[in-house]
């Protein structure tokens, strides 16, 4: 997790950078996938599959762009994690309500989004601290949309990835846990 300290104002240009409506695409692509999901025609199974991909698709680039373009901005730290966040834990629930993902790895996955959203908000609001994932929370950003889309399309074999996007949600728990901890600890000391 990388740190920076902003000062967490948001201006209206934000929202045009190309990144930023990129991570605000998932969110609106997300009706639609839960839409596709609740039919059970091929036609809808490849449209969700194909908004599916853009919508991951988009997560791997919004960061990249922010970087390469030099538009990183406090909208766009706040906007990605949310939106992915929201996203997988929406279509999670989707496809364990229309497929046969577990509930219980559903739970896990919200839960561990929950955590992390409401400790980076509680940064935000303490003491302005924005944080950006780790290695860890991007790859298990991306095994939990493979194990979702495996389930979703019932492939074969579905529960290899659902294993490894557990181990890497329960990894990924534990390390942004420590690194919450550890910032909490030396901004404290700060504040003394």
């Amino acid at each position: 997790m990388s740190v920076k300290k902003v000062q967490v104002s948001i201006k209206k240009k934000e929202i045009l950078y190309i990144p930023n409506i990129l991570s605000i695409s998932r969110l609106v692509l997300l009706p639609f996938i839960i839409f596709f999901l609740t039919k059970d025609t091929y036609t809808y199974r490849i449209l969700a599959l194909i908004l599916m991909s853009v919508a991951v698709l988009t997560d791997a680039l919004d960061g990249f762009l922010a970087r390469r373009l030099k538009i990183e901005s406090a909208l766009g730290k706040m906007l990605d994690p949310i939106g992915d966040k929201f996203s997988l834990g929406a279509v999670a629930i989707a496809v364990t309500i229309y497929r046969d993902f577990p509930w219980w790895a559903m739970g896990f996955i919200i839960f561990r989004d929950m955590g992390i959203i409401v400790c980076g908000l509680f940064m935000v609001e303490r003491w302005t601290i924005i944080t950006s994932s780790n290695i860890w929370g991007k790859a298990t950003s991306f095994f939990q949309a493979m194990s979702i889309m495996a389930y979703a399309f019932e492939m074969p074999y579905r529960s290899y990835p659902l294993a490894v996007a557990l181990m890497f949600t329960g990894v990924s728990a534990i390390s942004y846990g420590f690194e919450f901890y550890n910032l909490a600890k030396t901004q404290t000391k700060n504040d003394k």
